[in-house]
């Protein structure tokens, strides 16, 4: 415990030197980031033009206008939901850290590279969402993103970068829903290749995989 509260004070001194940014500034700028892609991913969802109706004052050629434009609106809907998992767990992640070194900042990069591509991503879903190769390069986004915040936090682990080490109990659960969602996200991109508009619904299985694990782990105990 001595050695790990000498890395942490290490580690937080380093930032306060001004060698690395603190812990405090990477979450703000993580913030930021996750809140202009979640601004950006809504300017995929597209009010009907003008020109697409016969009679703007019909509520029924109105309803089959906005129908055409469900997939965008679909894809926003999940992306939204899948950057708000992701900055959770995120949170959740870094709430556990006392300091941080140069390989903990580039891996928070990686994971907001991952965040502020997803409007693009997703837009190619809402676009061509019964095309396999656009169902796999969303999922390939998400996949990435999940085993970025796998590896900060086991980078913080194995740092010595923790506020307190975390139990073998807390560990295998990181690791049991990271393997999980990786399992998830790789079934669909493989589905999609047989069925590329019920690949998307696999992905519903991820907002399940964390009381999957809690549940395994109750009847499973170490």
């Amino acid at each position: 415990m001595g050695s790990l509260v000498a890395m942490s004070t290490e580690s937080r001194s380093a930032s306060e030197r001004g060698d690395l940014p603190s812990i405090d500034r990477l979450l703000a700028l993580t913030d930021g980031v996750v809140a202009i892609a979640i601004t950006l991913l809504v300017l995929q969802v597209r009010v009907p033009p003008l020109s697409e109706v016969t009679n703007p004052e019909s509520a029924a050629e109105l309803a089959a206008a906005l129908g055409r434009d469900a997939n965008q609106l679909t894809s926003y809907v999940i992306s939204f939901y899948v950057v708000a998992q992701f900055w959770l767990v995120h949170h959740r992640v870094f709430q556990h850290l006392a300091g941080q070194r140069e390989g903990l900042a580039w891996l928070n990069f990686a994971f907001l590279f991952t965040i502020s591509i997803m409007p693009f991503t997703s837009t190619l879903l809402g676009d061509y969402s019964n095309n396999p190769l656009a169902v796999d390069i969303f999922a390939l986004n998400l996949l990435l993103a999940s085993v970025a915040t796998q590896v900060t936090f086991e980078l913080g682990r194995r740092r010595g970068l923790m506020t307190a080490a975390p139990h073998d109990a807390a560990r295998r659960a990181v690791l049991l829903r990271g393997t999980a969602s990786v399992l998830v996200l790789a079934a669909s991109m493989g589905l999609a290749w047989v069925n590329a508009g019920n690949a998307k619904y696999v992905w519903l299985l991820l907002a399940l995989v964390p009381r999957a694990v809690n549940r395994w782990m109750r009847h499973h105990p170490a």
